[in-house]
């Protein structure tokens, strides 16, 4: 048991560190590209990109890298490991998701909603998802990197 731990929780921090360069990539190009559209074009495309990010390998990598970690964090506590940054990355990953959950995933199925004819409901749609949005996003994408972070660490301690 004790030497599952390393490898399962190096597998937890890759799919966290590759969750979390995901988060990266749409906070440093796709949000500011869309910021300097149309309101009607962002509503679009992020409605979109919603849609189509919920694929195989997104899920994988967004449900994988929370289980993965919250095993490698039993897997410690019953080998009797070092577990203070597995834990410390476990509960990182988890609060990504209660980010998205609580956050993000309202915002997106809201944003959904607009009437895409009635240039009116975009404007508010839009007024109502950019920024709460943007700002969770940040928070989901530090929250996920910390973690990922504090994982590839643990088994170097």
């Amino acid at each position: 048991m004790t030497t599952l731990v390393p490898a399962v929780t190096l597998l937890a921090g890759v799919l966290s560190a590759l969750l979390a360069g995901l988060y990266l990539a749409f906070s440093l190009t796709v949000m500011p590209s869309l910021a300097r559209l149309p309101d009607a074009v962002l509503v679009s495309v992020m409605s979109t990109v919603n849609r189509v990010i919920v694929r195989p390998a997104f899920v994988v990598l967004f449900l994988g890298a929370p289980v993965v970690a919250v095993a490698a964090m039993v897997l410690a506590l019953v080998a009797g490991a070092p577990v203070v940054l597995v834990l410390a990355g476990a509960l990182l990953q988890v609060a990504s998701i209660g980010i998205t959950i609580g956050v993000n995933i309202p915002l997106n199925t809201a944003l959904d909603h607009a009437d895409p004819a009635d240039a009116g409901d975009v404007v508010r749609a839009r007024e109502a998802f950019e920024r709460p949005w943007v700002r969770a996003h940040g928070v989901r994408t530090a929250v996920t990197t910390l973690g990922a972070v504090a994982l590839l660490a643990a088994p170097l301690t």
